[in-house]
């Protein structure tokens, strides 16, 4: 792991760094260094070759390899170059000690964005790079991801060994205000958006989270659904200002309930290749790209937060949705029920960067809600993605336009043909499995009133595996026609 030490504070619980901590907790420190967090900013391996970690310097429009000092992210989606200005002397009239470029390499394309603006690191970048980042200074006291960025400044605890005196930060704000596009707000001291990334934050307490975010309008960024669209969000897909917050963020369930913090979640180290049927990125320690790779695949286990062992991802939903089936929705006839899908297939859709040659992404949402394709239809099938056509259903139409609608008329709530066309009128409704319904009536297309209480889907008989219900109108016989609608009311308790 990369750490570089500045100057400690002068506060009288100051930062000691990582290695600091590992003298007591060796095996948390062996964790972290095999995760992406450590891997956040890497030194370049040798200026001289031809290649970086991760990157490949000889591919068209890279930075000269001799303009390179660290490298900075490189795991999903892009790879940003750092120039010290310490170590460049032709860079006097540079006002930054640390620059980034926005070379960025794309390790999904294998290509470069060529860009060759600078920014001002400590300003765009490194707050979620270090640990111990004091805006007032624009210093830290060591690189990447170390144990106090989560449990705040340690020299009391390390000094004293009380264990209480160091913070256990399992709130969603303590990964969100990281993992999240946003701006700094107003400080004292500080100008609204002085900074690429939020301020002021306290370890443990979750309120002190203050920030400008993303305007969900930002194409880039998110779907037009307000989905995140991007790296860093996953904060902004749970609890975005002055939209409805998930329902796992509402009910407490933290980051922490499907990540470890010590190994950053779905990581894995290989030292060659990825599995047979895997799929992933790898960030190498070599310029070979030969050795201690970190990879990140889609399909990697996460842990049991209650045994620490790890768990496929659908399984780990099972330790709190016992109930639900993993097919839910997924029944619609014999073939869709014998499909191999799970909860994460249709809820947490990897369609962020995603490769056009496999259909995966590198990243999935944290919405937790199926992708509808409804929303492909409303707002455009080639920049909505949905959770059934964006890499399943491929044989359903000839382009995405088709699979989306096909999809759509699959999943629409809608009444069936009268199962008695005499009186009393008995009619079918299919639906969402254990989804509530109105069914309303009317005799003139105007004036609708509901009929009977609000209907669960339930499987439908002699007709498996359609889920719905029926109903017989016995007041059928009041009017010479009737007219039925249904609407959905949400999921049953």
């Amino acid at each position: 792991m990369l750490m570089v030490a500045v100057i400690p504070s002068a506060q009288a619980n100051s930062y000691v760094g990582s290695t600091t901590c590992a003298e007591c907790h060796q095996d948390k420190i062996d964790l972290l260094a095999q995760s992406i967090h450590s891997k956040m900013i890497r030194t370049k391996a040798n200026a001289q070759d031809a290649g970086v970690i991760h990157g490949d310097l000889t591919k068209p429009n890279a930075p000269v390899s001799t303009n390179v000092d660290w490298v900075m992210g490189g795991w999903y989606k892009e790879e940003s170059y750092i120039r010290l200005k310490a170590s460049r002397p032709g860079d006097a009239n540079t006002p930054y000690n640390y620059t980034v470029t926005q070379f960025q390499w794309d390790p999904i394309k294998g290509t470069y964005v060529n860009n060759q603006s600078l920014r001002d690191w400590t300003v765009q970048c490194a707050g979620c790079h270090t640990t111990g980042y004091q805006p007032a200074t624009k210093t830290w006291n060591e690189l990447n991801i170390g144990c106090e960025a989560c449990h705040g400044p340690g020299g009391d605890h390390a000094a004293s060994e009380d264990p209480s005196l160091i913070v256990i930060d399992s709130t969603t704000e303590a990964c969100g205000r990281c993992h999240i596009r946003a701006e700094s707000a107003a400080m004292p001291g500080f100008a609204a958006k002085a900074f690429n990334f939020p301020i002021g934050y306290v370890a443990g307490q979750p309120s002190t989270l203050q920030f400008i975010p993303e305007p969900l309008g930002a194409a880039a960024s998110f779907f037009p659904d307000g989905t995140s669209n991007r790296h860093r969000e996953q904060y902004l897909d749970m609890n975005y200002p002055g939209r409805t917050p998930t329902k796992h963020y509402e009910n407490g369930v933290a980051c922490t309930k499907c990540h470890n913090p010590h190994t950053a979640g779905t990581l894995t180290s290989y030292a060659g290749s990825l599995p047979a049927g895997k799929y992933g990125i790898k960030i190498y320690n070599n310029v070979a790209h030969t050795s201690s790779s970190v990879a990140w695949e889609a399909g990697d286990n996460l842990w049991n937060p209650t045994t620490h062992a790890t768990i496929s991802k659908e399984n780990l939903c099972k330790t709190c949705h016992a109930t639900v089936s993993d097919h839910h929705v997924h029944q619609f006839n014999a073939a869709a029920s014998a499909a191999t899908v799970t909860c994460v297939d249709c809820h947490m859709p990897d369609v962020i960067n995603v490769d056009p040659t496999t259909l995966r992404g590198a990243l999935a949402p944290h919405r937790f809600t199926a992708m509808m394709p409804e929303n492909s239809m409303k707002y455009g099938p080639t920049v909505q993605p949905n959770s059934c056509t964006y890499r399943c259903h491929q044989n359903t139409g000839t382009d995405i336009a088709s699979r989306a609608k096909w999809a759509d008329s699959i999943l629409t709530t809608r009444l069936t043909p009268l199962v008695s066309g005499t009186h009393p009128f008995k009619l079918q409704a299919v639906g969402t499995p254990n989804y509530k319904y109105i069914l309303q009536a009317s005799s003139d297309l105007t004036t609708w009133l509901p009929v009977g209480t609000p209907y669960t889907a339930t499987l439908l008989p002699n007709n498996t595996p359609r889920w719905g219900f029926e109903y017989t109108d016995t007041n059928s016989a009041v009017t010479p026609r009737r007219f039925y609608r249904l609407q959905k009311q949400g999921s049953a308790p």
